[in-house]
């Protein structure tokens, strides 16, 4: 009983600061009062060529006092005070720690964060929908893919050039239209500029850039265009998921 008390108790003085030979060093004295070193070293079962080092360090650390003589004597000091003033220390420490943590690591996780986290906007206006598309196309770089449930001349006179210099850069453009919005104008500028298919409808319409960037239209109206605009990773993956599901069952531009 008495050694596995020991061994619990070693445990937790290690715990505190202390090395193993301390703990025991430190046990045998709060069990046997004030003992010489030679004693010590009988009683914890410590090397004697260590046992000095071991007191100067229980010493220094507050554990023990030295009793002035011949020879010299260990006295421990009371378990109550030196395990309050350890546990205020190692508090110490690990507040210096905590402190020390967030000086140096904070500073890179929230420039790191601020670039990598996805945003989602929400796009009022048509002029506004189509000014941020068109600043989503600039910066494709592999892919884009696109839907159109409705679009306006003017609208095929904004996008057009942003179309045809993707197209230059090597980007492959695909895209789904209504039937309701194919004309001859809007079959020659998809035949120029990458491939597409048509449904007899689509309701709303959006954009997906290389993953990365979304636009989801919710409306259709002009007057009235409302869009997500995201660059979070799942919901652009979902957009892309849907938009392959209604492509691939659309019907060939003829």
């Amino acid at each position: 009983m008495g050694e596995r008390m020991d061994e619990g108790t070693t445990r937790v003085l290690r715990n505190l600061g202390l090395s193993s030979y301390e703990a025991r060093v430190y046990i045998s004295l709060v069990r046997n009062g004030a003992l010489t070193a030679s004693e010590v070293s009988s009683q914890s079962r410590i090397p004697f060529s260590r046992v000095y080092d071991v007191l100067a360090a229980l010493e220094r650390g507050g554990w023990i006092t030295i009793e002035q003589g011949r020879p010299k004597r260990y006295v421990p000091k009371s378990p109550r005070e030196t395990a309050k003033a350890a546990v205020l220390s190692a508090q110490d420490r690990l507040a210096e720690w905590e402190q020390r943590v967030i000086e140096n690591l904070q500073p890179l996780f929230d420039e790191k964060t601020t670039i990598s986290a996805p945003e989602v906007h929400i796009l009022h206006g048509s002029n506004n929908v189509r000014a941020k598309l068109n600043v989503a196309l600039g910066q494709a770089e592999r892919n884009v893919l696109l839907s159109w449930g409705i679009i306006s001349e003017e609208d095929i006179e904004f996008i057009s050039p942003t179309l045809f210099h993707l197209r230059d850069r090597g980007v492959k453009i695909q895209i789904l239209v209504s039937e309701q919005t194919l004309s001859e104008k809007v079959e020659r500028l998809i035949s120029a500029v990458g491939e597409g298919r048509k449904r007899k409808e689509i309701y709303g319409g959006g954009a997906v850039i290389d993953e990365k960037q979304a636009i989801i239209m919710l409306t259709t109206e002009p007057a009235e265009s409302l869009a997500i605009w995201t660059s979070h990773t799942e919901l652009g993956e979902l957009a892309k998921i849907y938009f392959f599901y209604l492509y691939q069952s659309a019907e060939p531009l003829s």
